[in-house]
């Protein structure tokens, strides 16, 4: 247990991942339940491939959500008293923590060298979001050529903005690598589904 309790709290993406599978795999459980009972009730046909796809995404929104949009530190506060008893993290909430110049420029005015902590932080937050944008059009109709940079652009501005408010911070660098992440994992899924010639079927509500 004190093992585990350890890897939680050892700070690396790692620990950050397992800190929300649990809430994770609650909600994937309770999506599923639903799901199968609303199918049941309403006579629907079961189309699996787009339910599954639908199981996935509300997994992935809920695991991005507990990592970027709760407070700082919330679920090692919560784990360590689990485990412990008693935790040395504490919640802050408004941190007024603002980045407003993009690492590029950093590097160019040497104020900044790109260590391997930063470069991770750097692919994390384009990798983050590819799945977003791979998901959108299996689960939407409404999601297309169009509305996709829609999409690709207001997620990354909600997210920043609501960020400081729960103790994270506001950065530019999240919002371009977001956004890119979006767009390349939605073309990604463009791709797969002219490869497959899978049509873009109406979504059961």
């Amino acid at each position: 247990m004190n093992k585990l309790y350890h890897l939680l709290n050892s700070g690396t993406v790692l620990s950050l991942f397992l800190q929300v599978i649990p809430i994770t795999l609650l909600t994937g459980v309770i999506y599923a339940v639903y799901r199968c009972i609303y199918m049941k009730r309403h006579g629907n046909t079961v189309r699996w491939g787009t339910e599954i796809m639908r199981w996935l995404f509300v997994c992935y929104l809920t695991g991005l959500v507990n990592l970027i949009l709760v407070p700082a530190h919330l679920w090692m506060y919560i784990w360590a008293n689990i485990f412990v008893g008693y935790s040395h993290k504490e919640l802050a909430f408004f941190s007024g923590e603002f980045n407003l110049v993009p690492t590029v420029v950093k590097l160019i005015a040497g104020e900044l060298t790109i260590g391997r902590w930063v470069l991770k932080m750097l692919i994390y937050n384009f990798l983050m979001f590819v799945p977003f944008g791979f998901f959108l059009p299996f689960v939407s109709e409404k999601i297309n050529n169009r509305s996709i940079w829609k999409a690709a652009v207001t997620v990354p501005i909600v997210v920043e903005v609501i960020q400081p408010i729960v103790g994270r911070s506001f950065d530019v660098d999240d919002l371009v690598l977001n956004f890119a992440g979006i767009i390349a994992g939605y073309f990604a899924a463009f791709g797969i589904r002219s490869l497959t010639g899978s049509p873009h079927r109406k979504a059961e509500k």
